[in-house]
């Protein structure tokens, strides 16, 4: 088959992945003065995880209330995400740039204050210790973030899906992609590399029975987990399985608004179930939520609902019109089921499982630093796709810290280090290889095959013989790589999405059995050791490409002052 042309592009930062996080990422490194590429797989007006919208933007104000200081953030922060989250790497990410993202993105165009009284109007859930999260109408911020990109100068490549990182002397030297609509393949050189392509969805099997419909972004998919993890790049916090609660037959987000708002999740025998699995009840940290409402499931005081009905009519209608600002069709979905009327509660259900991050305050992915710095020179990540990130509030003062350093990093180097022209003529072939075959396996039915294996052993509960069990079989699948096919360019983008899955769940499974015990139940739920252990992991699981290209881990602990 024909493809097209190859393209070769050198920049000074590289921004894969034009989600949240990238396009924070690029506005800095361009403010800079530095040359700016943004490599997306879909269209920086509408992709990531905040494609649709949002409605949220989790913030300490400093309005004199105690709870509402830097000092009360880090030890919230600190009690939701311990063992996961580094303070140090948070603070220096999150705590010394929020000021200047709250700025930035009223700046922009999109306002987080409250149109009646121009005031920010704030709600309290997840386990804050007051109103911390600002509610507003981020319908247009995705679009308003890719407008300021291009106002800046950055030059956008929509529609191209990287393939491959390139080092150089064990430094980061470029990558490759395709244009999934005209075949071009690209080679890209950067003095530095910014990774901002979030989580990995379409892991497990959806309740839905729709692999993309679901609560998070389904593009999401470890593209750039499997090919940091074949870089020799570190990994951390890989092991954890995150869910939610959503309506029942529509997988969207909402718990967030739900109960900040002040609805109640009620059990089949009407009752408020949630203060028996944490102090802090309906307000506590969303994997209490969720794993409270497992288990009344599990004993039969299923169905579960969302009880709104207390609600005056005017808090509940700016509840379903701000459900709509991550999905134009729940409140649509919620009014044809009836949901909207007085007197009616609303079933709810656990969504899929997807591998995230465990908390709204840290991350899941490449491991960075004080400086957004992967353990490779030259490479740094931001939002989803970093151990230490998370959510719209640090995937934007996180994604500017990145463009920082990423930038400054840049400026020092002396020029571009060199692709290997035998190492781009292999990975083209490799990856255009899929559409030369006649026969052979779909990308759906590959990818079926993993999320048998992923929800049977390790979604979300998990044991020693499970997860050994899913390493074993998912290791079987690796020759069938060789044999899928694609009929097309989007196909051929499925294909080596399904390939990245595969690779992502054993990378997970790996994590999975180094940590023996249980920590933010259900994301990491060990049958097999039901306890919190802050004696021995207290900390990261580090995950890396062992000698022999299997994953290999370290512990790395983290310190708390409380």
């Amino acid at each position: 088959m024909k493809f097209g042309e190859t393209i070769q592009i050198a920049t000074d930062v590289a921004v894969i992945g034009g989600g949240t996080a990238g396009l924070n990422t690029a506005m800095a490194a361009a403010e800079r003065g530095l040359k700016v590429l943004v490599v997306e797989k879909a269209n920086i007006e509408r992709s990531g995880a905040i494609a649709g919208g949002i409605d949220h933007f989790h913030a300490y104000l400093e309005t004199g209330e105690p709870w509402d200081t830097r000092e009360s953030w880090l030890k919230y922060v600190g009690r939701v995400a311990r063992g996961a989250v580094n303070l140090k790497v948070h603070e220096a990410v999150y705590c010394e740039e929020l000021n200047g993202a709250i700025e930035r993105i009223e700046r922009i165009g999109v306002s987080l204050r409250d149109p009646a009284t121009g005031k920010f109007y704030r709600t309290q859930a997840l386990g804050q210790p007051g109103p911390m999260a600002i509610n507003f109408n981020g319908k247009r911020l995705k679009p308003k973030m890719a407008k300021e990109v291009r106002r800046l100068g950055c030059q956008v490549l929509n529609r191209v899906q990287v393939t491959n990182l390139f080092l150089h002397n064990g430094e980061m030297a470029g990558f490759t992609g395709f244009d999934i609509r005209t075949g071009d393949f690209y080679q890209v050189q950067a003095k530095s590399t910014v990774i901002s392509t979030g989580n990995t969805n379409r892991m497990f099997r959806p309740q839905t029975g729709n692999p993309f419909n679901l609560w998070y972004c389904p593009a999401c998919t470890g593209d750039l987990h499997r090919q940091a993890f074949d870089a020799g790049v570190e990994l951390a916090n890989m092991e954890y399985i995150r869910l939610t609660i959503v309506p029942k037959g529509f997988s969207a987000p909402g718990f967030n608004a739900f109960l900040g708002m002040g609805s109640h999740l009620v059990n089949s025998l009407g009752e408020q179930y949630l203060q028996r699995y944490h102090p802090m009840g309906e307000l506590g940290p969303r994997n209490y939520v969720i794993w409270g409402t497992m288990q009344e499931i599990k004993e039969g005081r299923g169905p579960i609902y969302m009880d709104c009905r207390h609600l005056s009519r005017k808090d509940r209608e700016h509840l379903f019109t701000t459900l709509g600002y991550d999905k134009d069709t729940l409140p649509d979905f919620l009014i044809k089921k009836g949901y909207n009327l007085e007197g009616t509660m609303i079933e709810m259900t656990v969504s899929e499982p997807m591998q995230a991050r465990p908390s709204e305050q840290c991350g899941s992915g490449i491991k960075i630093d004080e400086t957004c710095a992967a353990s490779i020179p030259g490479l740094f990540a931001a939002g989803d796709a970093s151990d230490q990130m998370g959510c719209l509030h640090i995937g934007t003062a996180g994604g500017y810290a990145a463009g920082k350093h990423a930038a400054a990093y840049a400026g020092r180097a002396k020029a571009h280090k060199p692709l290997d022209p035998r190492a781009m003529a292999d990975e083209k072939e490799r990856v255009f290889k899929p559409l030369d075959r006649k026969e052979g396996i779909p990308y759906w039915e590959f990818e079926d095959v993993v999320r048998i294996i992923t929800t049977d052993h390790f979604g979300p509960v998990k044991t020693e013989n499970s997860l050994q069990g899913a390493v074993v079989k998912l290791d079987r699948l690796d020759p069938a790589r060789d044999d899928m096919r694609a009929g097309n360019l989007h196909e051929l983008m499925r294909v080596h999405e399904a390939m990245n899955i595969q690779q992502v769940a054993k990378i997970t499974a790996n994590a999975a059995l180094a940590r023996k015990e249980t920590r933010f139940p259900p994301y990491h739920y060990r049958a097999d050791f039901t306890e919190t252990d802050d004696t021995n992991y207290c900390g990261l699981i580090v995950v890396k490409k062992g000698p022999d290209g299997k994953p290999e881990t370290r512990f790395e602990p983290l310190a708390y002052s409380l």
